[in-house]
């Protein structure tokens, strides 16, 4: 019997490797074929002219929470206003901070607060104010100030009661976003109709030099923890979701960065305020209304 047993397990851990080599080989095959689809159809100068340029380019509202993030809120902000195209928004809920973070934005962008005809579309915790700059230069700012809702996506609710486009960027306050990440992620929308969701890549900005909200020199991290954190991101967007992709079976849009259709989200309800894991929950509900 314990022969059996463990010549059970170890046949059972050979074949359980085998499919997970043999997958990871398929999907890498699927990763280079979209790479090299996308490389064959698109000629990007010319759609980022035809963007800049059409009047029916999709406006964009990039939704970032910002819970305690006194310390990187004006850098990260920064990041996000320098965004290459046309038409977008950027939209900061502060979520019921205890430390400076909304202090440190009205400081850094002078901020005042508006008059603003908030429509709860979805439920959220209390809406306090909003906030808007009196700087030209800082038009596309808006700041959401709210009562904690203890979640992600309780703050990401009350960004889509106030945003303004038909589509919408999920991301988060700390993330970096290349200067051509919208138009990346509309890119797509001009080639296929129905689109709900666009995943973007992303990737761990440890051992990077950031200026001003920028990458200025990539870098690998130097720890060995990190490092394995970098070898799973590549593995989960490069090859992983590119590959889903490919044959249109992508699970998941990761909740750090990704595109959505704004009336599609909330004809869906909303994120569910009391999930500690909303992209998958929020993508499931929107095919399932869809």
């Amino acid at each position: 019997m314990k022969e059996f047993l463990i010549s059970f397990y170890g046949h059972t851990i050979f074949i359980y490797s085998l499919g997970l080599i043999i997958s990871y080989v398929i999907l890498m095959w699927l990763a280079e074929i979209s790479i090299l689809r996308s490389k064959k159809n698109n000629l990007e100068s010319y759609a980022k002219d035809l963007i800049k340029r059409s009047p029916y380019t999709p406006g964009v509202s990039i939704v970032a929470p910002a819970y305690n993030e006194e310390l990187t809120i004006v850098e990260n902000v920064n990041s996000l206003l320098a965004q290459d195209y046309p038409l977008f928004e950027v939209i900061i809920v502060n979520d019921g901070s205890k430390d400076g973070t909304l202090q440190k934005l009205i400081e850094n962008f002078d901020l005042v607060e508006v008059p603003y005809a908030y429509v709860a579309q979805l439920k959220t915790k209390p809406y306090k104010r909003m906030f808007k700059s009196t700087r030209p230069e800082f038009a596309k700012l808006k700041v959401v100030d709210k009562e904690n809702g203890g979640t992600k996506a309780d703050a990401v609710n009350a960004g889509l009661n106030a945003a303004s486009f038909p589509y919408f960027i999920n991301t988060d306050v700390d993330c970096i976003l290349a200067k051509d990440a919208i138009f990346q992620c509309v890119l797509p929308l001009l080639s296929q109709e129905n689109i709900i969701a666009v995943s973007g890549a992303m990737a761990l900005s440890n051992g990077c030099k950031v200026e001003k909200g920028q990458i200025t020199e990539a870098y690998p991290p130097h720890k060995l923890i990190p490092l394995f954190q970098t070898l799973e991101y590549m593995r989960s967007f490069l090859i992983g979701k590119m590959g889903w992709s490919t044959i249109n079976a992508m699970p998941n849009v990761s909740g750090g960065y990704g595109l959505f259709k704004t009336d599609v989200v909330i004809s869906a309800g909303g994120y569910s305020p009391d999930s500690f894991a909303e992209d998958m929950d929020m993508l499931i509900r929107m095919v399932a209304y869809c």
